[in-house]
């Protein structure tokens, strides 16, 4: 194989058990959509299921792939589900979002008469994202028309906020009381309903946002959400464990001389006699073009410079610093080798985006290998 991807199930379940206890006695879910996060979704939520009060899910194809995995535990669907997949969906006791009084919800009714189960729905409100969700002081109006149709049962209310990595956030407080006017009015009908509005970021810097559910994505897999999040919680005694590694090995070394050019664009000229290596993996393997001459990977322990371009299949390395690298040696490129590390982070940085499309990005032809220790 030409790269593959290590996750360490020890590292998910320390780092369930870190975010369940930080947010005790406010139950925890973990969100394992986008394959839970490049990391393998059935395998992931296996590793964590009995840690988690739901495991949610942003499709209904999703959802039904865990259930054909055999996971047992409650899941919540984020996202739309088409009216010709909520009879599947209830069949499969699956919870669903809720925003449209109208067509939608006479959807929900009729697909959970026709399977005589009920349809557990979450309402959705719209506090400031502007995506999905009825208006916060709107909700009214979708809580009478459930009250006039069978087979429908609110088990939640729940919405997003757009800025809680932010310590000092307005919008974040906005968002809130919002969310406040609306979960009151629900409750007020549907006292057992869930409220939740908490993702990894606003769990940590909101303890007011907790409620009763807080939604953890990107923390489960061991990923700050920003660095002021980070640095927020340096006191607070919380340590994520980084649960990916992704390594491949040289294919090829080679000498050039000064002057050389290396890939396409012609992009790195080299200024000395260099010894260089190439990896089997590029841009279709989940590593950005922006780390073309700024990224770095990690052999025998040392970082070794991305020269020229990466191409869709190959990258190129300065083996400077690993003078006893040869074909077939290991190259880290997210992982820990010796006492250096390459985090997503770093990818991120290089790549000039966030730690969550460089992990969903990975390809699912990758080949994963679960194991138990925390590499």
């Amino acid at each position: 194989m030409n790269g593959a991807l290590e996750i360490s199930l020890a590292a998910l379940r320390a780092n369930a058990e870190a975010l369940r206890s930080l947010v005790a006695p406010t139950h925890a879910a973990f969100v394992v959509k986008g394959n839970a996060y490049g990391h393998g979704a059935a395998e992931v939520a296996r590793a964590i299921e009995a840690h988690a009060s739901h495991l949610c899910v942003y499709t209904i194809d999703e959802a039904l792939a865990l259930r054909a995995a055999g996971i047992t535990a409650p899941l919540l669907i984020l996202g739309p589900v088409p009216a010709s997949a909520l009879r599947s969906a209830i069949e499969h006791d699956c919870e669903l979002p809720l925003w449209d009084e109208r067509g939608y919800l006479h959807d929900l009714a009729a697909a959970a008469g026709s399977c005589g189960r009920p349809a557990r729905v979450h309402v959705k409100i719209n506090t400031g994202l502007n995506r999905f969700g009825i208006e916060a002081e709107g909700c009214d109006a979708l809580l009478e028309a459930v009250a006039g149709v069978r087979g429908v049962e609110i088990v939640g209310v729940f919405s997003h906020l757009a800025a809680a990595e932010e310590i000092d956030s307005p919008y974040t407080q906005y968002q809130l009381a919002r969310f406040t006017i609306a979960r009151e009015r629900l409750r007020a009908r549907f006292p057992a309903a869930q409220q939740h509005i908490a993702a990894s970021a606003a769990a940590m810097l909101w303890p007011q946002s907790r409620l009763d559910l807080a939604r953890f994505g990107i923390a489960l897999y061991g990923i700050w959400p920003s660095e002021q999040t980070r640095s927020a919680m340096g006191d607070s005694g919380l340590i994520l464990h980084p649960a990916l590694s992704y390594r491949s090995q040289l294919v090829v070394t080679r000498d050039i001389e000064a002057g050389e050019a290396i890939g396409y664009g012609c992009t790195f000229h080299a200024p000395r006699a260099m010894r260089i290596g190439v990896l089997p993996v590029g841009y279709a393997d989940g590593i950005p073009r922006l780390l073309s001459n700024g990224g770095s990977f990690l052999i025998d322990g040392a970082r070794c410079s991305i020269l020229g371009r990466i191409a869709m299949n190959t990258c190129v390395l300065d083996l400077t610093n690993a003078p006893a690298a040869a074909v077939g040696t290991k190259v880290t490129l997210i992982g820990r080798d010796g006492s250096e590390e390459i985090a997503a982070d770093d990818w991120a940085r290089w790549a000039q985006t966030i730690s969550y499309e460089i992990v969903t990005r990975l390809p699912s032809s990758l080949p994963r290998a679960f194991i138990e220790n925390r590499g």
